[in-house]
């Protein structure tokens, strides 16, 4: 597993906290369970992370605190949340909770990854 303070190639640097309007956890959250994903990228769009397939299919981005969506079309099962994604994200983006209170970390990064892989793959079948 790569470090999250090592740099990776394709991987935008974090923009100044000023200019973010994603929380740096949020950020650190979606890095950690998207870096070991295929040969993913991360660019900022207006200040949020948003992860992205090599051939520019956006599979994963998230925005404020807790607002996370990935292009899986899984069901969010435990890691489903009240927050509703914005118009114009339907299926297969789903809205997944980045904190899952009632799952512990391990098991809540573990699913997060198996989102974001399974929108890898689908990226990799589309492109």
């Amino acid at each position: 597993m790569r470090d999250l303070d090592e740099p990776v190639k394709g991987w935008a640097p974090m923009p100044p906290y000023e200019a973010l309007l994603c929380h740096p956890d949020l950020v650190e959250r979606l890095a950690e369970v998207s870096r070991t994903v295929g040969a993913a990228r991360r660019v900022f769009v207006a200040g949020c992370p948003v992860i992205h397939h090599p051939r520019g299919r956006a599979i994963a981005a998230a925005w404020g605190t807790s607002w996370l969506t990935v292009r899986s079309g899984r069901p969010a099962g435990a890691l489903a949340t009240a927050n509703q994604p914005l118009a114009g994200l339907d299926a297969p983006w789903v809205m997944l909770d980045p904190w899952a209170a009632d799952v512990s970390l391990s098991r809540t990064i573990d699913l997060l990854r198996a989102h974001v892989a399974r929108a890898y793959e689908l990226a990799e079948r589309a492109a």
